[in-house]
């Protein structure tokens, strides 16, 4: 079995200050597989820097029976040249693909024949029962071909104990390809984790909306954390989960047994404006939390309203403050480009961002991923520029906007850093950060980034070639699409989300 995960074809500033952290979802696929007697393979072209010509010795190397490829909006055309190159290599090997645009999109990954079935919802028990043999009609939660219609199984029932899973195959992969966010840690190595998935938010611009909460018990992540701590050298942990402070009670366990069993580890998690408290904030700090991610979104109520997050900002000051006077950072996240926006509201978003006195501003351009309730909004209203999903990465204007030109919101996002980091009070805040040379040569890395370069989605050289590839025409237009977008929320968990209302 090889499990891939595709390349994201950017580099520019922008791409040189994200994360590159391990695939947790395949991962955990993959620990499962093995857990039951399966010999499993891992390949992250995007932390190898890996060229098609690369990819193409690894299958003919491994000539896998299997394999299963991660698809994210930005994924798109890489993930269909993979499956191409597989079944090239290997012609009767099985091609399965999953993750969140595959899910909302099933009939645009199976007009392409290299792909046998798109998997919705969590993939580690699909999976299995893919590899077993099981006939495609009996798999819950699949897509698949049947002549020239796709068939779509009934969702899978949404597994509440993550408990049953193994810790994710971080054996698989070689840790020294990854790093953290810039400015996100005070030591390293550095890694992710997820204690729960889903969320029960309602953001219109995320695929997470409204998917069912359910993580693993405290016990077993403080397992997790102690493993990777003292077998791996890891001394910093990234909690990605959607909102990691929406289950109060399970945080306070975590940060306890933290305290109690003087786990030497610092860690980061999102926080959410509405679900943060002085009590949550003492513990976490106590625990060795030292830095918040707060999606603000907006400075503008009337925005946040329309998104989906319409929370008080007076909630948000008083996290900012409730954080800071814990020792706490808070990273507050902005996002510019929304259609109604103008030039007022992307001010109102800066000058709340300063006003706040947040350690980072990190401002980013609103993305329609197909699966949400915005990228629905904006195909009903024709609102889409183009479909080109490569650039689809929250770095480039992707939507038509009432009052603004994508250059207006471009401009703005450009200025935006200086407005907030070229500050006295700023400038001496990053200063004071420093405290080893990795943070050194981060900020001058950023500074060189947003102030010289510009934070362009650029086509990196070398790995461009995994965007020559035609999906058009290795489609087949008999293939039909359906009418409606669908909603993430809805082909994991809806049985009526074949014809979405």
């Amino acid at each position: 079995m090889l499990l891939v995960y595709p390349i994201w074809v950017s580099e520019g500033g922008r791409g040189r200050l994200q994360r590159m952290l391990p695939p947790l979802g395949i991962l955990s696929i993959a620990s499962y597989l093995e857990s039951k007697g399966y010999d499993v393979h891992v390949v992250d072209l995007h932390a190898e820097q890996l060229r098609p010509e690369q990819f193409r010795e690894v299958l003919r190397a491994l000539r896998p029976r299997f394999v299963g490829v991660t698809v994210l909006s930005s994924h798109f055309v890489p993930a269909h040249y993979i499956a191409a190159m597989c079944k090239q290599e290997v012609p009767d090997c099985k091609v399965f693909c999953g993750g969140v645009h595959a899910e909302s999109c099933p009939e645009e990954m199976l007009r392409n024949p290299a792909f046998d079935a798109v998997g919705r919802g969590d993939g580690e028990e699909l999976m299995l029962e893919l590899v077993q043999g099981r006939p495609y009609a009996d798999v819950a939660g699949l897509s698949y071909r049947d002549d020239k219609r796709v068939v779509h199984n009934p969702p899978r029932p949404v597994e509440m104990d993550l408990d049953r899973y193994p810790f994710p195959a971080y054996h698989l992969i070689d840790l020294n390809h990854y790093f953290p966010p810039v400015g996100t840690y005070r030591d390293l190595p550095a890694i992710n984790l997820l204690m729960t998935r889903g969320c029960p938010g309602a953001c219109t611009f995320c695929n997470s909306a409204k998917t069912t909460l359910r993580g693993r018990s405290v016990a077993k992540m403080i397992e997790l954390v102690k493993m990777l701590r003292y077998e791996h050298g890891i001394r910093q942990f990234s909690f990605y989960d959607d909102t990691f402070t929406a289950t109060p009670k399970p945080v306070r366990e975590f940060c306890l047994r933290m305290i109690d069993e003087r786990i030497d580890a610092s860690f980061v998690c999102y926080a959410r404006g509405d679900m943060f408290s002085e009590s949550m904030a003492a513990l976490l700090a106590k625990a060795g939390c030292h830095q918040v991610l707060l999606g603000i979104e907006s400075g503008s109520a009337t925005l946040m309203k329309k998104i989906g997050k319409p929370i008080d900002k007076q909630k948000y000051r008083d996290v900012v403050r409730i954080a800071h006077a814990h020792g706490i950072e808070v990273r507050a996240g902005f996002i510019i480009g929304h259609y109604e926006e103008t030039l007022e509201t992307m001010r109102e978003s800066l000058e709340f961002a300063v006003e706040l006195d947040v350690d980072f501003f990190q401002p980013s351009i609103m993305t329609p991923y197909p699966g949400t309730q915005l990228y629905a909004e904006a195909k009903a209203k024709g609102l889409l520029l183009h479909e080109k999903y490569e650039l689809y990465g929250q770095g480039e204007v992707v939507m038509k906007m009432k009052h603004l030109q994508p250059q207006d919101v471009h401009d703005f996002y450009k200025r935006s850093f200086a407005g907030f980091y070229l500050r006295p009070r700023a400038v001496w805040q990053q200063l004071q950060r420093l405290r080893s040379w990795h943070h050194a040569r981060d900020l001058a890395k950023t500074a060189y980034a947003v102030f010289v370069e510009g934070l362009s989605e650029a086509r990196a050289g070398d790995l461009r070639g995994w965007l020559d590839f035609d999906v058009e025409a290795a489609s087949d237009p008999a293939i039909a699409l359906p009418a409606k977008p669908r909603l993430t929320f809805a082909v994991r968990q809806r049985e009526d989300f074949v014809d979405p209302t």
